[in-house]
């Protein structure tokens, strides 16, 4: 039950970063709910090898496509040249760690081998984060789109 906490109140950071359109704090919240994630699959590892093999490189690769950066794209002065390049790149980003999310909605639905504390009717818990998670991308693409920095 504290790691479905600790996990709400990571997401919360993220959707504050989705919402005020600040990447520091976007990025920061998928990062951190990596770490939570693998320091929780790390003791159920000798249970299900080829799961928990998935799951840690899938939140593996979210860590590092999320690791924090503290200034916005709008921040920066862009020429006419490299605003496709950032696009792209963002979109790219963008687009990983929704499809990391909605991957481990599929992860918590099948897996034998829950965290200590959630048991099986709470497995609805963090399914619904990650679909929150997996959405919250999407959102953020939709809001830089009407960026006028980027256009």
């Amino acid at each position: 039950m504290e790691l479905l906490i600790i996990a709400i109140a990571i997401s919360a950071i993220s959707i504050y970063g989705a919402v005020m359109l600040k990447r520091l704090y976007f990025l920061l919240g998928y990062f951190l709910f990596s770490l939570l994630a693998l320091s929780s699959f790390i003791p159920t590892f000798n249970d299900d090898k080829m799961l928990s093999l998935t799951s840690i490189a899938l939140f593996l690769m979210m860590g590092i496509l999320s690791f924090p950066a503290k200034k916005n794209i709008g921040d920066y002065e862009m020429n006419e040249e490299a605003k496709p390049l950032v696009k792209s790149f963002m979109l790219k980003t963008l687009l990983s760690l929704s499809a990391v999310n909605i991957v481990a909605i599929f992860l918590v639905k099948f897996d034998p081998n829950m965290p200590e504390g959630i048991s099986e009717s709470m497995r609805i818990y963090p399914m619904i984060m990650h679909g929150i998670l997996g959405i919250l991308p999407l959102y953020v693409i939709v809001k830089m789109s009407q960026s006028s920095k980027l256009k």
